[in-house]
């Protein structure tokens, strides 16, 4: 008898052991895939820390927006078709909703497409946004070296690029001492 409850509680251990490993193999997994993530979003928008060009553009509202006129900002950028961009842009909407009332931060997002193509993403986005529709190289584009859909950045009051990335809630959390 002794011999069996020995034997039990060893293979109770080994379970335990073995059910450790699984969930740190499974953490390191997902701190990898997080960490490829924000590396693809440094392709498709310019570098973290990148001082933003200057651009003028004009939005679906009929205000002309500019980087200074803006001040800190969140910001988004959408292509109608694009399957990830829909996936999003849900998560976009309210994290700009959240954003604008805990902290006043300005909220731009960016749909390269045609009106036509872009109204249904307008339409979600302009309750909390800016909502600009341009060519995939209109001013924009140009001025944040857009290669690739969703991506997402936080512009500081300085106009530098703070941070990106290609989910909208893996931004850094507004803050009141921001503003």
């Amino acid at each position: 008898m002794p011999f069996l409850v020995t034997a039990v509680v060893l293979i109770a251990v080994l379970c335990l052991l073995n059910l450790l490993l699984t969930f740190g193999v499974i953490r390191k997994l997902r701190a990898q895939a997080d960490e490829k993530a924000d590396r693809v979003a440094d392709g498709l928008i310019i570098p973290a820390g990148s001082a933003v060009p200057g651009f003028s553009a004009v939005t679906t509202a009929g205000e002309r927006i500019t980087r200074e006129g803006l001040g800190e900002t969140m910001l988004g950028f959408f292509s109608p078709d694009c399957r990830a961009c829909k996936e999003r842009l849900p998560l976009f909407v309210e994290q700009a909703r959240t954003t604008a009332r805990a902290t006043g931060r300005s909220v731009l997002a960016v749909v390269h497409g045609t009106d036509e193509e872009a109204r249904e993403q307008v339409a979600a986005l302009s309750e909390v946004a800016h909502v600009v529709v341009e060519p995939g190289d209109g001013p924009l584009g140009e001025a944040f070296d857009i290669t690739g859909y969703p991506v997402f950045g936080l512009i500081t009051v300085d106009g530098t690029l703070s941070a990106t990335a290609f989910d909208p809630g893996r931004l850094p959390a507004p803050s009141k001492a921001t503003v």
